[in-house]
């Protein structure tokens, strides 16, 4: 009992220095907490997710692997190590676990997964079933603004301009400070050689800084209208 609370006040450093972004600290907490439970899924998953943070994928798949051994309906786990073969662009084995962490009907937040989907068939280049997952993710919930800005990016690599247009128009009005989906929205008017409103969307941009780099990018076309 002693080190199953050691475990948990290590457990909880670690998943707060994690939040912090103090993502050593972390990962010390939580490789002693795993020493002291190493049959806690929570604190495997844990981390699995420093390590997938730290851009250590393989070694981010093992935590992920062992705390789904340890619960294989350990939803969150299956949706993260879908995210960690995402990153090492394993499309088919992320697809897989998602499909795992979303036929949990318990698990609390399926839209997330469907959307990862989604993204995992974009990147195949399978649009339908992309667009098929991310309307799953909406009717889970529709306010979440991944799916629908993916949305966007189909209908503009598609050159579907006009429905992109609309896509990107909607999600702007709802979440004016969405800096990536109003750059999208600029660079959508000047497909369509609308320059003017392009410039518009873009000096909003700058004028708000919430992103850096958008804001970067931003400062770059408007360079080109000079």
């Amino acid at each position: 009992m002693k080190g199953s609370k050691e475990a948990q006040v290590h457990y909880k450093l670690g998943v707060s220095y994690y939040n912090e972004g103090s993502r050593a600290s972390a990962l010390k907490e939580l490789m002693r907490a795993s020493e002291l439970a190493n049959r806690d899924k929570n604190i495997i998953n844990a981390l699995g997710l420093v390590y997938l943070s730290l851009d250590e994928f393989k070694e981010a798949v093992v935590k992920f692997q062992r705390a789904v051994e340890l619960d294989p309906e350990f939803s969150e786990a299956h949706n993260n190590m879908g995210v960690a073969y995402l990153k090492m662009e394993d499309y088919d084995n992320a697809i897989d676990e998602f499909g795992k962490a979303v036929s949990n009907i318990l698990y609390a937040t399926p839209e997330r997964a469907y959307n990862n989907v989604g993204w995992a068939y974009y990147k195949k280049g399978m649009y339908a079933a992309s667009l098929e997952n991310y309307e799953k993710s909406l009717k889970y919930s529709t306010s979440f603004v991944l799916p629908r800005y993916n949305i966007g990016l189909i209908y503009f690599d598609k050159k579907d301009y006009r429905r992109a247009l609309a896509q990107f128009k909607r999600l702007v009005k709802d979440y004016p400070e969405y800096a990536e989906a109003r750059l999208k929205l600029g660079l959508t008017y000047l497909k369509l050689k609308k320059r003017r409103l392009a410039l518009e969307q873009f000096k909003t941009i700058i004028k708000d800084g919430q992103n850096d780099d958008v804001v970067i990018e931003a400062e770059r076309y408007v360079e080109l209208f000079k």
